[in-house]
């Protein structure tokens, strides 16, 4: 934990330890994802949902203990020189993520547990056998899975092996290691699948590194459920997102997308102001492209922010007294962050 832990800081950038920890567990706040993102960690969004926080404080007061890093009078963290030392020595031996781009498209618990009884289903079928402890208990999981072998039309067992050949291929090609973890995991007709500690030895990887590249794996068979129509996506697609918005936060932005404006937005879905201009603010960091910035964020109060507020953005401090707005103020001065950032990345 404490190497994977230590690869979320910088030397000169101080970072909070509970956006960390919310990133990593898919706690989806605006100001999760504000910081996620200036961190460079947004991709990260959900890779350890069961971490717990005892874990990371011990693992936190176990690396300033060790020098590797220190707290800034506000709590928030930095590399040491050892530390940068420590994470130069890691990135090598580290497994790097090839899929976590679309750390949005899917609950990874949910397709862990639903592909590996779908395949399991399917390999005792090609044996014509009945009798097996499925690996998946949940009765409505288990109702998905038995209509979705029920009502393919075709050869199941030939399609879906056909598939994972195409996928594992893919995988291969990205990182040959993730192509063993993937099938190494799976469970079938007198398989069980290898536990945590042979999956390392196999794929030569520490114990800490395999939750990141079982992570790597789950979006990946995501991903290409997604994009190719076939006896997979038919047994995922109901768990696949088809926005990186939480799906209240896409609803607004739809309407808004259709001129209605933050107070009738409110009005319409019965939520309170302030949270459809929160729900325009995820959009703007998830999703910049889907945002009407010149709408959103009209010239006039541009231009009384530009007289404020110059310079690296991360030293910005927020005063009502000089962001316009009123009630608003606070979602023009993040939106205000977000498209300079917008404009230095172009």
């Amino acid at each position: 934990m404490n190497d994977f832990l230590l690869s979320f800081f910088d030397e000169h950038q101080p970072r909070r330890i509970r956006v960390i920890e919310n990133t990593l567990k898919n706690r989806r706040t605006v100001s999760t994802l504000f910081w996620a993102k200036q961190y460079g960690i947004l991709k990260w969004t959900g890779a350890e949902r069961s971490l717990e926080r005892k874990q990371i404080e011990n693992s936190i007061a176990e690396l300033v203990k060790a020098n590797l890093i220190q707290r800034n009078p506000d709590g928030q963290v930095l590399l040491t020189t050892l530390g940068v030392l420590r994470q130069e020595e890691l990135a090598g031996e580290q497994y790097q993520p090839h899929f976590f781009d679309w750390y949005w498209l899917a609950n990874t618990r949910r397709i862990e547990q639903r592909l590996l009884l779908g395949i399991q289903v399917a390999s005792e079928l090609s044996y014509h056998n009945r009798y097996y402890a499925p690996v998946v208990n949940e009765y409505h999981e288990q109702q998905i899975v038995k209509r979705w072998v029920l009502s393919w039309r075709g050869n199941i067992i030939n399609d879906l092996v056909q598939e994972l050949k195409l996928f594992g291929d893919s995988l291969e090609s990205a990182d040959e290691r993730l192509a063993n973890y993937f099938f190494y995991s799976l469970i079938g007709h007198r398989i069980t699948g290898k536990n945590a500690m042979q999956l390392s030895e196999q794929l030569e990887l520490p114990g800490y590194q395999l939750p990141v590249i079982k992570q790597d794996a789950l979006l990946a068979i995501a991903a290409f459920a997604n994009s190719y129509q076939g006896v997979l996506n038919r047994l995922l697609v109901d768990l696949l997102a088809k926005s990186p918005l939480s799906q209240s936060a896409n609803q607004t932005l739809l309407l808004y997308q259709q001129g209605i404006s933050i107070s009738q937005i409110a009005k319409k879905r019965r939520i309170k102001a302030n949270t459809v201009r929160e729900h325009l603010l995820e959009a703007a960091i998830v999703h910049p492209d889907s945002i009407d910035w010149e709408r959103s964020l009209p010239v006039s109060i541009r231009s009384q922010l530009a007289k404020h507020y110059q310079g690296k953005m991360k030293d910005w401090q927020f005063d009502p007294e000089i962001v316009p707005g009123g009630p608003a103020a606070f979602y023009y001065f993040r939106l205000y962050q977000l498209y300079e950032e917008r404009l230095n990345d172009k």
